[in-house]
């Protein structure tokens, strides 16, 4: 029974908050992506894609809330 009751836990977090992680780490590695292509080069393009990929992390991390929530 304790081994089912534990089975959704990574470590004490849950699945929610290692998704989270996971999502999190690579906004993190396009983030740095992004800034290694432009560094030295014209800002716009970058402020752009910084942008979105924040954008999209936050609808990601929200949309696995709102599944965890059913």
């Amino acid at each position: 029974m304790n081994v089912l009751a534990q089975a959704g836990r990574f470590g004490g977090w849950g699945l929610g908050e290692f998704l989270i992680a996971i999502v999190v780490i690579g906004a993190a590695v396009a983030l740095m992506y992004v800034a290694l292509q432009q560094f030295g080069i014209t800002i716009p393009p970058w402020v752009v894609k910084v942008f979105w990929i924040c954008v999209v992390c936050m609808v990601v991390i929200f949309a696995i809330r709102f599944v965890l929530s059913l």
